[in-house]
Formats: C-alpha cells, structure tokens, sequence
C-alpha cells in the first residue's frame, strides 16, 4: 500500500467525513484491507460496548468494494475464560489482578463462544 493510501486510510478511521470527502483510493492487487474485532458485541447494546464501535461499519463498507483481499478477525473467549471478572470470585469487571504473565484487566464475559 502507498504511503497517500495508508495516509487516507487512517484519516477515513479517525473521522468518517474525511472518507466521503477525499477522492477514492485504489489499492494494488496485494494490498488487504484489515478488519479488526467489528462485531456485536463492541457496539452499543453489546457485552463489552465501545463508545462510537458502529461509526467505522459505514467506513468499511464504503471501503472494501476497493479491495480484492479483505481479512476479518473475531474476538471470542471460552466460557470462564481468565480475563473474565465472573471467573474471580470477588472481583469485578474492569478491576485487575495478577496473572503469571503479570497484570490482567478483568473483563465483562464478552464474545464467548458459542
């Protein structure tokens, strides 16, 4: 991906009017549009809401007819996984503890799979 394209690209996440403003992009044969962790649960209603999580969907989707390759990844967790605050009796979500690798932010039970 040219450096203009990252450039955009970066700027259309940051503030979606940016994305209808600048002229369209055209990403060579290589180039992937990554997708990160968009899904149900980070948007307002979700287990674990982001504040604005749905502003990017629009930005997406205004993008990804420009690409030929587009990877989408999903957050998912086994039910009582560690970073849960449910699996830590007393503790709650977005307190921390210390795990072997060190501190751990708790989590509300989120993406769980199944």
């Amino acid at each position: 991906m040219r450096r203009r394209d990252f450039v955009f690209s970066a700027a259309a996440l940051g503030s979606a009017p940016a994305l209808w403003a600048a002229s369209p992009i055209k990403p060579g044969p290589k180039a992937a549009l990554i997708v990160v962790d968009v899904q149900n649960c980070f948007v307002d209603g979700g287990t674990l809401p982001v504040k604005g999580g749905a502003d990017v969907v629009p930005v997406i989707n205004k993008l990804a007819p420009a690409f030929q390759n587009i990877v989408v990844t999903q957050d998912w967790h086994t039910p009582g996984h560690a970073s849960f605050a449910s699996a830590h009796t007393g503790k709650k979500p977005f307190e921390t503890t210390t795990m072997p690798y060190g501190t751990q932010v708790l989590w509300p039970d989120h993406c769980v799979q199944g």
